[in-house]
């Protein structure tokens, strides 16, 4: 379970097709096929995605993307940058992610985890995600990947 720094000062804002460099850090931290730089760039700019990064003193400690349709979210990634990790950045991902969906009449999110992911599990549970579904052998063909959805 996180726990919440309030020494931080954190301020989100969208993402831009600057960004890319410094989320691709974060991606290789976070993740074991990270997106591409011009993959990032290109998320930046779509029309149908919602992504926003975190800052602390002007730099990005973390992001969130998703994709858009209609009244539906599909979560791309939620991350945070390997420094900053277990300060409530996570959480508060989340609660701007929430907040900009409704704002954009976004009532249903879903997502997929790696079932050996257990804090990232515990995260989005914190935010009444539930489980609906597993995906076998989903990553690589070796690991599950839980299929999650919230009601906004």
């Amino acid at each position: 379970m996180e726990k919440a720094n309030t020494n931080l000062n954190i301020t989100f804002r969208d993402m831009r097709a600057e960004d890319a460099p410094a989320l691709y850090q974060i991606e290789c931290e976070a993740f074991a096929k990270p997106w591409s730089i011009s993959s990032l760039t290109a998320l930046a700019c779509a029309p149908n995605a919602l992504a926003r990064v975190a800052l602390s003193d002007g730099e990005i400690v973390g992001y969130y993307s998703l994709y858009r349709s209609f009244e539906e979210g599909d979560i791309n990634n939620i991350a945070v940058r390997k420094d900053m990790r277990g300060r409530g950045i996570g959480s508060l991902l989340i609660k701007d992610m929430l907040e900009e969906c409704k704002k954009q009449g976004v009532d249903r999110l879903f997502l997929e985890v790696r079932a050996s992911n257990s804090p990232a599990i515990s995260l989005y549970e914190k935010f009444s995600f539930r489980q609906f579904s597993v995906r076998k052998k989903y990553y690589d063909g070796e690991e599950d990947a839980l299929l999650y959805a919230v009601l906004l």
